[in-house]
Order: C-alpha cells, then structure tokens, then sequence
C-alpha cells in the first residue's frame, strides 16, 4: 500500500508546466487570471481559490480533494508559522496542535543607569 504524497499547488504547477510544456503566461490566459498571479502561486506567495484548484485538475488533470489538502496545508503554514513538513506530519499522525515553539526572549536592557546619589 502507498501513501498518497501531498501536493502543493507549486509541485503541481511545476509539473504541469513539465508535462505539458505550458508557459506562466499560457497558463495565465487558459485560467483567466494575469501571469503575476501564476507567478505568485508558483511561488507559494498566494493561494489560489477552490474554483481555480478545480479548473486545474479539469484542465491539466490530477486530483481536486488532494490539491485542495495541499492549498489549505499551504494556507495553515501561512497563518501560523509552522513549516510545510510538520503540518503534513500533524496531518498523517492526527494531532491536532502543532509543535511547541519557545516564546523568543526579549533582550535584556544592559545599559547603565545613573541613579542621583545622597551626600
């Protein structure tokens, strides 16, 4: 039995970019969006919506739910932090609270005061 790996919506446009020889600014024209947005979603910068996820899948195949998971895994990482390889872990293992981050420490204000002194 193999695990279906999770798809980010970057992998996905990669390989379709691979597979079917299609330039950001095709791609662009087929979706109806400008090829900045490509570009940003290539990136990993922006998200695109459910309705465009499911026109890729119609367009280029693969599958919707799958390329969904990956977009709202995207999203999570966004919101909160967390890197792209603990969420899918905490997806797989079914925990619902990501690792523990130490609070960053603020740093110590070490300069000196003068302090007025009593004869």
């Amino acid at each position: 039995m193999t695990r279906a790996s999770i798809v980010t919506v970057p992998q996905y446009l990669i390989a379709v970019r691979t597979m079917h020889g299609v330039g950001v600014t095709e791609m662009a024209r087929v979706l109806h969006v400008t090829p900045s947005v490509v570009r940003r979603w290539l990136r990993g910068t922006l998200v695109p919506t459910w309705r465009r996820l499911k026109g890729m899948t119609t367009l280029w195949g693969g599958d919707p739910e799958l390329l969904a998971l990956g977009a709202a895994l995207q999203r999570y990482c966004r919101a909160t932090g967390v890197a792209l390889e603990d969420a899918v872990r905490m997806v797989r293992t079914g925990r619902r609270t990501g690792p523990e981050r130490k609070p960053v420490a603020r740093a110590r204000d070490r300069r000196q005061l003068t302090l007025p002194m009593q004869r």
